[in-house]
């Protein structure tokens, strides 16, 4: 069958064995009875799904929304004790990740992932990688990967199995160090965070480097800004991607392929639902609401119903390359991504869009405390404060806020070649002023 790569994958991952590929009824059909035997396999080994499932008979859950009726867990489930979610022995669990966020004092969670976990998301990265790099060529990954089963280590082994060398920089903290790097290894795929790849495309046009030498781009880890893949698209002269993933499902939850309009669902791993984050009530396709997620094969820490607390939507229609495969639209933010000025929010999603579009703005951090709005911005000091003044006074809840003295700004910049934001944890709006 000449299918596109990630068609491939979903044949072998399905294990499907009739000639034609799977349409998206059949794609539906196959999860509801994975989906029907993990909530009997949850009912039966896990202490917190025999309580939370208690009552409830697998098998009348013959649609999409019968399953929808079965209650949602949340991320205070997994922290009130991840081992009670455990569907196998501890002796069976290769890895166990614990994740802590900021601002918040209660119990980290604790993801635990089987060998066989780790090794499809393994090959998932594999099949996805191949719209973006080629046998022979060279990937640079700004990420770590020496910590086994970490995603970077995963996505090298992914690499590896497809014939393309990856070479890690680690988390970036400095953007001439890691251009060098990708210069001396001479990389043709870059990997990494939008704020990291877009202080990498910067410090690229500064040196006046060649125009399509870095063939293409994969936006990962944390939100991909319109701003940002337009940016690296321009100064590259390449093909930028998305990918989505979380730790609590795998990882490897949705990339982009070349028709570049949407990232196709990890379908046979993820089962997507997109629901009103005030009532539960599932949303139709095009409508941004809450993502819940379902992890049909995971059998060691399955997740069933699980509220991400992230905004996305499914983009309605088929995709140009005509993939089964449900497409994630690539704005993904959190349900509590803003603060409130006045009557009005601002959110770091409208943050990014305004403040990548800057011309010369590398990267930036931003924090809001008692009306106080203060950005850090990475980039030429003669340039940018009154660039990053204009765009922010530009947009109405900011104007609003200052015309109504409920807010004010402070515009820091810094050309230091490191992130406004050191590390690769999420971004926020920060609650806590720096010194």
């Amino acid at each position: 069958m000449d299918l596109p790569a990630l068609d491939q994958w979903l044949v072998r991952r399905m294990k499907w064995r009739k000639n034609a590929p799977p349409t998206a009824r059949d794609i539906r059909q196959w999860q509801l009875a994975r989906l029907r035997d993990l909530v009997t396999h949850a009912q039966v080994n896990s202490p917190f799904y025999a309580r939370h499932l208690a009552g409830i008979d697998a098998l009348d859950i013959q649609s999409v929304e019968a399953y929808s009726r079965l209650p949602m867990m949340t991320s205070e489930d997994i922290r009130a004790g991840g081992e009670h979610l455990l569907c196998v022995s501890q002796d069976e669990i290769a890895r166990v990740v614990t994740l802590t966020t900021s601002g918040t004092t209660g119990q980290p969670k604790r993801i635990f992932h089987t060998a066989e976990d780790l090794d499809a998301t393994v090959d998932y990265f594999g099949w996805g990688m191949r719209n973006l790099v080629e046998s022979g060529q060279t990937a640079l990954v700004l990420m770590p990967g020496d910590r086994p089963g970490g995603v970077g280590r995963l996505l090298i082994d992914a690499l590896d199995r497809i014939g393309v060398r990856a070479v890690t920089h680690g988390v970036m903290d400095d953007v001439d160090s890691a251009l060098d790097q990708c210069l001396a290894e001479d990389a043709r795929c870059i990997v990494g965070s939008s704020a990291h790849v877009n202080m990498l495309a910067n410090a690229w046009e500064k040196r006046r480097l060649p125009f399509g030498r870095i063939q293409s781009v994969l936006l990962c880890w944390d939100a991909a800004p319109n701003a940002v893949a337009f940016t690296v698209e321009r100064i590259f002269g390449c093909r930028v991607l998305c990918h989505w993933g979380m730790i609590e499902t795998g990882l490897g939850g949705a990339v982009e392929c070349a028709p570049h309009s949407g990232m196709h669902l990890r379908e046979t791993d993820v089962f997507m639902e997109i629901v009103d984050p005030e009532t539960g009530t599932a949303l139709p396709e095009g409508l941004f609401g809450e993502m819940v997620v379902s992890t049909p094969l995971r059998l060691g820490m399955p997740l069933i119903r699980y509220r991400t607390g992230d905004m996305g939507r499914i983009i309605p229609d088929l995709c140009d390359c005509k993939s089964p495969l449900r497409r994630l639209d690539t704005q993904i933010f959190r349900r509590e991504d803003g603060v409130t000025v006045g009557a009005g929010l601002l959110t770091l999603r409208e943050l990014n869009e305004v403040l990548y579009g800057v011309p010369g703005l590398e990267d930036f951090g931003v924090w809001c405390v008692d009306g106080r709005l203060r950005v850090m911005a990475c980039g030429d000091q003669g340039v940018l404060p009154g660039l990053v003044q204009g765009a922010l006074e530009a947009m109405p809840v900011v104007e609003q806020g200052i015309e109504e003295g409920l807010l004010s700004l402070d515009i820091i910049i810094k050309d230091d070649g490191t992130p406004a934001v050191p590390g690769l944890g999420k971004r926020s709006i920060q609650r806590e002023l720096e010194n």
